[in-house]
């Protein structure tokens, strides 16, 4: 379940804590409607509900109160059991409990509105649309969120099936707030080509399309289905490939691209001049994801399929977005970014959070550059906020960055190498890191004491009024099965009883 932090009524805390925390044990005085909810966590799946019911448990369920339960389904849906042919959806699995759980559930709109489909057994289609559709159905007129998933293999051999994602998606088009649909390529091209009334998505705020391989995939299809979404500010489009990129045509998407705020190309190219007609077009732009490639003649090495991918010709202008503050850059290849933003002539002078991401296991050869990262704060005008990379970074690029970029407010690079001890004696005296205040970092068991200790003597006291708090969030990468743990693990739980946000993961 998802952790929920603040509450505006006792009575949310103290369900929350019963129903929300898999180890909280219900004292036996505790008011007897709660122990009931207690009962419940057991009761997720279809098998451990029925026991729950054979076990008299429906009657205090009948006694709870319709605002409770409208709460404990805000709460349980935040983790989402998909609509599939393996089980019921939460939504379902919450109306089976009793008479007035069905009656409270089927009437409790927003428990319906929101709905990921697990389409990943195609000869089910028609069932996996009658479930939905019963879904939306009770979701009465508010606006509706349509996910589906796409657990496929990747060379599927499928017959192409527009009609599938349409009679998904057309019933309830006018009421779709966010979409994201996951599917073959040859289905999603098939689908966008051929979708008409393309002015039926009025309230349409973001937009995900996902492309599935299969065996002699096309280039991604045009599609104008979305050129009349008027609220539309999030696109992204991701080819789900480790093997190579898909290419976007000269206008293939029409989309209203001035009020887009946010955009993510991942494993999606496109020529120089497109890519920039695009950005340029993109003046409300925000945040922005982009996946680099190797440039001109390079080209041929990196299995793009095309070789159109010419150097920046003298037409092609420096483009400048100072709107944006987010970037993301998808380099799973360790290309070079630096000549690759240099080769569309793009330029972000407000960067505020950089990003380097990848898929896969990020420790296949993905190592990150200083001189690279240098050149790009080189043309940053603002103080950067934020870095994070999953690549493979020594201790001394760590501690450059921290000492280049002394505006750092939080720095994620846990898959580096671990954090010195020079690095850590400097954070703890001040003169590094004045401001930040989340940090993710790999550490070695030796090193685990004196970190703990320099976490601390930045801590500042709530009824402060200094501007800088300490350390908000503290994410450490460290063998659990070392001696070093050990010694300070009752250390971080004390802490973490003490309010302070300290996680470790497995080095």
């Amino acid at each position: 379940m998802g952790e929920v932090t603040y509450y505006e009524h006792d009575w949310e805390r103290r369900l929350a804590r019963l129903y929300l925390g898999p180890t909280f044990q219900l004292e036996p005085a505790a008011d007897p409607t709660l122990a009931a909810v207690q009962s419940l966590q057991d009761s997720s799946s279809d098998v451990g509900m029925s026991n729950y019911v054979q076990k008299g448990g429906r009657k205090g369920m009948e006694d709870l109160p319709t605002e409770l339960l409208c709460n404990i389904f805000d709460h349980t849906v935040s983790n989402f059991t998909p609509i599939s042919t393996k089980g019921s959806s939460t939504p379902a699995t919450l109306s089976q409990v009793s008479r007035k759980w069905h009656s409270v559930a089927i009437g409790y709109s927003w428990l319906w509105n929101d709905i990921v489909v697990d389409c990943g057994d195609w000869s089910e289609m028609p069932r996996l649309l009658d479930i939905a559709h019963e879904h939306l159905q009770r979701s009465g007129d508010l606006p509706i969120t349509i996910r589906t998933l796409g657990s496929i293999s990747p060379l599927i051999t499928a017959p192409m099936d527009t009609l599938a994602i349409h009679n998904l998606v057309a019933p309830y088009a006018g009421r779709i707030r966010h979409l994201t649909l996951a599917f073959p390529v040859d289905w999603m091209n098939n689908f966008l080509r051929h979708t008409a009334n393309p002015s039926i998505v009025e309230l349409l705020e973001s937009v995900k399309l996902v492309y599935h391989p299969t065996r002699d995939s096309a280039h991604l299809g045009q599609n104008n289905i979305f050129t009349h979404a008027h609220a539309l500010r999030k696109l992204e489009i991701e080819y789900v490939s480790e093997l190579g990129w898909k290419y976007l045509d000269p206008n293939t998407v029409s989309i209203p691209w001035g009020q887009i705020t946010e955009l993510n190309l991942i494993h999606v190219v496109a020529s120089p001049s497109y890519m920039q007609a695009i950005l340029s077009n993109c003046s409300a732009l925000e945040k922005c994801t982009l996946s680099i490639i190797k440039v001109a003649d390079d080209l041929a090495h990196a299995g793009l399929g095309f070789l159109n991918f010419a150097p920046p010709s003298p037409s092609l202008n420096n483009l400048s977005l100072p709107s944006v503050k987010h970037l993301k850059l998808y380099n799973p290849k360790n290309f070079d970014y630096i000549k690759y933003l240099a080769g569309l002539r793009v330029h972000f002078p407000n960067l505020e959070h950089f990003s380097i991401a990848s898929s896969g296991d990020p420790r296949n050869g993905r190592v990150w550059s200083q001189p690279q990262f240098a050149e790009l704060l080189s043309e940053i005008i603002v103080p950067l906020r934020s870095v994070s990379t999953p690549a493979q970074i020594c201790d001394t690029d760590i501690e450059s960055i921290i000492g280049e970029v002394p505006s750092l407010v939080e720095l994620d690079v846990r898959q580096g190498d671990p954090i010195s001890r020079t690095t850590v004696r400097l954070m703890m005296q001040g003169y590094l890191a004045c401001k930040l205040e989340v940090l993710k970092c790999a550490v070695t068991p030796e090193l685990l004491s004196s970190f703990l200790d320099m976490v601390e003597s930045r801590y500042v006291s709530r009824k402060s009024k200094a501007k800088y708090r300490g350390f908000k969030i503290i994410v450490i990468r460290c063998p659990k099965d070392s001696d070093g743990y050990r010694e300070v693990q009752d250390r971080i739980e004390d802490l973490t009883q003490c309010g302070r946000d300290i996680t470790v993961v497995e080095f």
